[in-house]
């Protein structure tokens, strides 16, 4: 980065009010005093050129644009003392003279353009310049109203940052005080809120707490197999053979030796005789210490034989619903210890009863009863869902 770069950079800086005056004041001194020294020499042997040396050395006298006064009589050019001077006169032969910015004639060394005069003074040294109060420069060639032209006052160097920075802090304050202010009165209306409603709960006896049951989640019913088309009879709707040794007892029977065996009773016996049952048939075997049953009871039609399923549920008092084990159309039933399941359910004109029961204890009967009812299914599945 040059020097210039580096000044430009200060000068960024503090109008930005980054540094203070007295800070910039002494970093542009370094920088100008850095520029007058010989930077760091290069090794030797490397093949890049030595850097450039600046040295300070006093400005050259600028050029200077002399603006001379109209008068009545033709004007005579004043010897000029400079040849870099500008020599501005009027092309008016008579009369009150009138400057014309057209007639201005420039003299060799000034470039071929006109220079304007802002003053007559010399261009500051490094260390800035200012000019303030009214001023009797003449105006510059473009302007043709000398009554309404008035000397621009300029200001220059880090004086002017310096006022900024005074303004910038002037505005800090004020804004700092804003805050506070707002602070103040914003902790004022919360106090006075939290205090108002701080008495209120206290003068308000606390709302009675309601409890509500939290609503227990039912896990839905698993799906029973498909539909299958009739089997026909009663026998032909048990499948098998079922796990275990046959077990005596079994075979068909009509409503009186079901009665006579009390194989059904109470409000079940009085659904068969309402639904007309023709005959029924029991599978039954033994396997360890299970003892498995089927039974296949036919009636009129499906809804008599669902009448017959719900007296069957009725009478069955002493046992719970396990939803674990049941389908859709399906109620298994069981009792607390795990010794007895039973499931009942409709296929077409028939009510079929699914029955396990053991001596035993652990968890042996229910797994057996899920494999007997699961085949059962598979070979008849339910009808009413």
């Amino acid at each position: 980065m040059s020097w210039q770069d580096e000044l430009q950079k200060l000068d960024a800086e503090l109008a930005s009010g980054r540094v203070s005056a007295d800070e910039y004041r002494q970093r542009r001194d370094a920088i100008l005093a850095g520029n007058t020294g010989g930077g760091p020499a290069a090794p030797a042997g490397g093949s890049f050129p030595p850097p450039v040396r600046w040295q300070a050395v006093p400005p050259p006298e600028p050029e200077k644009t002399q603006y001379i006064a109209p008068v009545q009589p033709p004007v005579q050019a004043q010897p000029q003392q400079n040849a870099d001077k500008t020599q501005v006169v009027s092309v008016n032969g008579g009369g009150p003279a009138q400057p014309n910015p057209d007639a201005t004639q420039v003299v060799p060394g000034s470039g071929g353009f006109p220079q304007p005069n802002y003053g007559g003074g010399q261009f500051p040294q490094a260390a800035g310049w200012q000019q303030s109060g009214p001023s009797n420069a003449a105006p510059p060639p473009w302007v043709t109203d000398q009554e309404s032209y008035s000397a621009p006052s300029w200001n220059q160097g880090p004086e002017v940052f310096d006022s900024a920075a005074e303004s910038s802090g002037k505005g800090k304050k004020i804004a700092g005080i804003v805050i506070v202010l707002l602070l103040v009165v914003g902790l004022g209306v919360a106090g006075f809120f939290f205090f108002t409603g701080k008495k209120n709960d206290e003068a308000q006896p606390p709302p009675e707490q309601i409890s509500t049951p939290a609503t227990p989640t039912t896990k839905p019913l698993q799906d029973p197999p498909s539909q299958k088309p009739d089997a026909g009879a009663s026998a032909d709707s048990i499948y098998g053979p079922l796990p275990g040794t046959e077990r005596p007892g079994g075979g068909q029977f009509d409503l009186a030796k079901m009665a006579a065996q009390k194989l059904m009773v109470g409000k079940t016996t009085e659904a068969l005789t309402a639904g007309a049952m023709t005959e029924a048939t029991l599978s039954t075997s033994v396997d360890g210490k299970n003892t498995i049953s089927i039974m296949a009871m036919t009636v009129s039609d499906q809804t008599a034989a669902g009448k017959v399923a719900t007296a069957y549920y009725q009478d069955m008092t002493a046992l719970k619903e396990n939803k674990d084990l049941s389908y859709k159309g399906v109620k298994v039933l069981a009792d607390t210890g795990k010794k007895v399941f039973r499931a009942a359910y409709v296929y077409y004109n028939k009510m079929i009863v699914v029955e396990v029961f053991t001596s035993d204890t652990g968890d042996g009967a229910e797994k057996q009863f899920k494999e007997i009812l699961k085949n059962q299914l598979e070979f008849a599945p339910p009808t009413a869902r």
